[in-house]
């Protein structure tokens, strides 16, 4: 392919937000942006397009046979267990990810819904809104906040948002245990991992932020809930297979433990039935800790960077990690 005349499309384009992209991407030639989702029929929208842009739509073995011309799919984020890798390498097809660009946002908004948790800042604020500030005042045994020193940050997930997490929690005088991955072969020697059983029952907290496999999907089930303290909370901000939502509804509902928050579920959005939703102890925003403006600059630098190499032949994709 040559510069400047490069057919490119975005699929979601309204999955990141109003950043602007034409300046960036016309320059390689015609640049075309889409607002589909995946009830929508992706593939008869591929043919013509040598670069696809995408978030969340999936692409699997029926879009790729029909995308003639297509020879890139540039990811908007760094999972990419929404594409068939073994579908798109057959077809011929680089798919390049993104890492690394959003661990601050991610990390400042585990570290919000955290602290939301322990404080119940936005339940407080209905309340008041709903002219209940003296029953609040007067009803301190209902409403203490918890404490963040010497309480237990269980993390799974020990990548650099992981890290990262660690160190604002310490900044708050909490103890970190990291979680092995059951199945998964540890060669390092961090003096704080341990089993993730031992980590379920010792930690206050369990944020999640590893990516979902098959040693994640459905890790965190009613099983491991159980071995949790009531009083514990569950953070997820890693995907939403890797917790059972059945069990964690059934778990919230029965007061196995005591709250949930999370920006990722295993259908996004949630169908009007999700009974997670019904739950006061279950918080979720919309799978948006990516995005602050920063991380979105750093994105779309590295998504084009990746455009460039691929024009260059200098680009590694995901089949060759």
């Amino acid at each position: 392919m040559e510069k400047n005349r490069v057919k490119i499309l975005f699929l979601d384009r309204n999955a990141v937000g109003p950043f602007e992209l034409k300046d960036i991407f016309s320059k390689y030639g015609e640049y075309t942006e889409l607002n589909l989702t995946n009830d929508d029929d992706i593939a008869s929208y591929l043919k013509d397009y040598d670069v696809v842009i995408l978030n969340r739509i999936r692409l699997g073995k029926k879009e790729f046979e029909k995308a003639s011309h297509l020879k890139l799919v540039l990811l908007t984020g760094t999972g990419y267990n929404h594409i068939d890798l073994v579908a798109a390498k057959e077809c011929g097809v680089t798919v390049a990810n993104v890492e690394n660009y959003s661990t601050n946002s991610v990390s400042q908004l585990t570290m919000t819904l955290l602290l939301n948790e322990l404080t119940k800042v936005e339940k407080l604020s209905q309340e008041v809104k709903k002219n209940k500030w003296n029953e609040i005042s007067n009803k301190m045994d209902t409403y203490y906040h918890v404490d963040t020193e010497d309480k237990v940050l269980g993390i799974l997930g020990y990548g650099n948002i992981g890290r990262k997490v660690e160190q604002y929690a310490k900044s708050f005088g909490m103890k970190v245990m990291v979680a092995k991955i059951p199945g998964r072969e540890y060669k390092d020697d961090i003096e704080n991992r341990f089993s993730l059983d031992e980590v379920l029952e010792k930690c206050d907290v369990l944020s999640i932020h590893a990516p979902l496999s098959d040693f994640t999907r459905n890790l965190i089930n009613l099983d491991k809930i159980k071995k949790m303290k009531k009083s514990a909370i569950i953070l997820n901000l890693g995907r939403g297979p890797i917790i059972n939502e059945e069990d964690l509804y059934y778990a919230l509902k029965n007061k196995i433990i005591a709250s949930a928050a999370t920006d990722v579920m295993t259908t996004e959005p949630p169908q009007n039935d999700c009974k997670l939703l019904e739950l006061d102890n279950f918080t979720v925003t919309p799978h948006l800790a990516w995005k602050s403006l920063k991380s979105v600059e750093r994105l779309f630098a590295a998504i084009e960077n990746n455009l460039n190499l691929f024009l260059e032949n200098k680009l590694i994709g995901l089949e060759s990690k």
